[in-house]
């Protein structure tokens, strides 16, 4: 980045904070290319710096294997591309453009998403566990409608048993506390 900071740029930053204070001092809600006309000189080399900026991250970032195992650790513990974004400091948007251009990430993020739905089912008449794929499914089990279901799934550690018999969890949270 810093082969790219050129006195050039530091001189359109300096004019374009004489010629729109508000916008720098964060007083003005309007960003600086919402104020400034695209065809302005000094905002032309922000843009430019802008572009080449981004265009050296992807591929510093996309040639990066280090950041593809970060990110698998990340997915392996259940997070989110936002989730990931905020713990590796970066743009989602690259975070995104990693996974999908990845085909390891690819098939991990796919494998993960699809893991929230699957819920584990305690039997206490029966005592036994049963692993469902659907929340559907896993409610018409237990007999209750999916509103009703819903309470009962999104508690990680819900004490109450359904109808006096069942305890429901994520197979995600199952797995993670070592039962229910």
């Amino acid at each position: 980045m810093t082969d790219h900071c050129t006195p050039e740029l530091f001189k359109a930053i300096d004019n374009l904070e004489r010629r729109y204070p508000n916008v720098f001092n964060g007083r003005d809600t309007y960003k600086l290319e919402d104020v400034v006309p695209p065809l302005d000189p000094d905002f032309r080399v922000i843009k430019d710096f802008r572009d080449v900026i981004r265009e050296n991250d992807w591929k510093k970032y996309h040639s990066d294997r280090g950041l593809a195992t970060e990110i698998a650790s990340c997915l392996h513990r259940y997070m989110g591309i936002h989730e990931i974004a905020e713990y590796l400091d970066m743009d989602a948007k690259v975070i995104g453009n990693v996974i999908r251009e990845t085909p390891e990430l690819k098939k991990l993020a796919n494998k993960r998403r699809t893991a929230f739905t699957r819920v584990v089912v305690y039997d206490r008449k029966t005592n036994k566990y049963t692993i469902l794929q659907t929340l559907y499914s896993a409610a018409h089990k237990v007999g209750l409608n999916m509103a009703n279901f819903k309470f009962y799934i999104n508690d990680r550690h819900c004490k109450y048993w359904i109808n006096d018999r069942f305890k429901a969890k994520r197979k995600v949270w199952f797995d993670e506390d070592n039962g229910i």
